[in-house]
Order: C-alpha cells, then structure tokens, then sequence
C-alpha cells in the first residue's frame, strides 16, 4: 500500500467545470453535459455559500461518521445522477494538477488503486470543497461509494484501502500567523492519525504530492512530510513536486529526518506550553521550531514556530490554544 498525500486548489474549477469547451482531452459532447450540469456551483444551488455550510453539506453527504441514511440525501442522488452524465472517470488527468501528479507515479495510473490510500486536503471554503470533491471524485474513477468527507483530521478511519479521504482543514488558506499556527497543528493531528490507523511502520510508503492546491501550502506539508519521517519505525517518506513545464516523472524534494530525541527534548521543555522561559538542551530546531521572543536580561523567552505546534500535535503532545 502506498498512503497518498496532497492539497487540492480551485484551478478544476477555473478550468474544466467552468470553461469545459476547448479543454484537450474533452470533446464537444461532453463539454455540452458539462456547461449545462454546471457541476462547479453544485453545492452553492444546495445553499454552500462559505466554508462552514459547505461543510455541513458534505458531512451529511459523505462522512462515514454521518446519520445512515445521509442527512443530504438529495444531494447525494444528484452527485450520483451527475457521475454518467460528466464522466470524471475519464476526465484527462491535465485538468488539474492534483490529477497530473497522480498520473506520473510509478503505478502510471491515475485512477486510485485498490490498495492505496489518498489523503486530499481541502481549505475550508465553498470554492475549494467543491473543487476538491470533483477531484476525489475523478481520482476514484467516478465511484462515489470511493470518496469519505472527513470534517476534522482526527475522523480518519481505520484502513481504509482503496479510498480517497477528502479531508477539510480549518485555516490551511491562512490569512495570519494565528491560522498558519492552527493550520498546522491540523495536519499534525491529521499525521499522527494516518501513522496509528492506516500506515504499517518501515514497510508501506508516504508520498506526499506537493503541486496541487495553494502554493503557499507547500511549505506546510514539507514540515509534515518532514515530521512523519521523523516519527520512530516510519516507513519511507517522499515528497514529489510537478511543474508545468516538468516532462515525464515528478521531481522529488529532499526531506530531512528528525531524530526523535530532539523532539522528546523541545516537547519535555515547552510541556504543552506555547510559550518557554530558560534554558534548552539543544539549538537545533532553533528558528524553524521555536524561536526567541525576547530576552530578559540573562533569560530567553522561546516561543513555539506554527512547525513547532505541527510537531507537537503530530507527536502527540498538542500545545495549548492551538484549537482549530
């Protein structure tokens, strides 16, 4: 089993949902379907019109953890009546480039396997739950039976192979270091849960695909990367970048490991504070981890870095005020 990780963004919407006519790969037929289904503005015509209620129709839509029968039963059977109509199955895999990074791995497919997993993360807003959707969707081969919305990073389920976990993540888009620092504290969370529930340690590998979704989302799913490398008895852990103009296989993006003795260390020191006053055994993490807040006198104040607080969470020592 390969565990499959990437961001997902808003370009399939801005390119194929929107403006399907012209697209390489979709002929005119099926470009009609989709201009007339209008498959972009799906969950704003059931009332999404920002991030929170976009979420309440999914969760009832397609949590695993949601009330059976879904409470978004209609929305549900017009996903399902939409599937044979725009067939994302067959969607070219160059519509997005959550797709196009799928399609180059060593599988050479861009369909999900049966024995793999794939983590989509998603900014907490209409525009990019829906884009998300369509690109779960797409990845599973059109079967929505496939596709799990997770509302929370700590919902994974136990091993669920051969799914695409849509997963929403509070304040990934975000607009202040406050939201970076909650932002990453989710995906520690999310780390720390595909580690225990879904990943076998030292023989099932983690590729991390970082060309899809926002690119200042990038540098936080490097420190996850980096943090589930770093984890005791990981597996191996890649990370697999694709520019426009790559041609042929990803480039991969070296990752450092770690040691978790440095992390034992940063987290005996803060002890689930954000804030630490004195002296630490060690200056290695110093600047990406924690940084100086201020000196006074012969004492330093260290404050944890948004990567600190990922650390702490993917570590399972979540720092406090850090709730998303």
């Amino acid at each position: 089993m390969t565990l499959h990780i990437a961001s997902t963004g808003v370009t399939l919407l801005k390119g194929l949902l929107t403006t399907p006519h012209g697209t390489p790969g979709i002929g005119d037929a099926l470009a009609d379907e989709i201009e007339h289904t209008d498959p972009a503005r799906l969950l704003t015509r059931y009332g999404a019109i920002d991030g929170p209620s976009a979420n309440a129709l999914l969760t009832g839509c397609l949590s695993p953890h949601g009330t059976h029968p879904p409470t978004q039963p209609q929305l549900r059977e017009e996903i399902e009546r939409l599937l044979p109509v725009i067939d994302p199955a067959n969607w070219p895999s160059t519509v997005s480039a959550e797709l196009d990074t799928f399609s180059r791995t060593p599988a050479g497919r861009r369909i999900l396997s049966q024995d793999d997993v794939a983590v989509l993360l998603a900014t907490d807003t209409a525009e990019g739950l829906t884009a998300a959707l369509w690109n779960a969707i797409a990845l599973a081969g059109g079967e929505l039976s496939r596709v799990l919305y997770l509302s929370d990073p700590a919902q994974i389920p136990h091993a669920p192979r051969g799914r695409v976990l849509l997963v929403r993540v509070p304040d990934l888009d975000a607009r202040d270091e406050q939201g970076f620092a909650r932002a990453m504290r989710g995906l520690g969370v999310l780390g720390r849960t595909l580690a225990t529930r879904i990943a076998s340690p030292r023989d099932e590998p983690c590729r991390f695909h970082l060309s899809g979704g926002y690119k200042a989302t990038v540098p936080y799913l490097i420190g996850l990367a980096e943090g589930i490398r770093s984890l005791p008895g990981a597996g191996p852990v890649e990370a697999h970048v694709l520019h426009e103009s790559t041609q042929g296989d990803t480039i991969r993006v070296p990752l450092r490991r770690i040691h978790p003795s440095i992390v034992d260390q940063l987290i005996k020191s803060f002890n689930g504070r954000s804030l630490y006053t004195g002296r630490l055994g060690s200056d290695e993490l110093e600047g990406y981890a924690y940084d100086t807040r201020e000196h006074r006198g012969s004492t330093t104040e260290w404050r944890l870095t948004p990567f600190g607080e990922g650390l702490f969470a993917l570590f399972g020592r979540p720092a406090e005020g850090l709730g998303a």
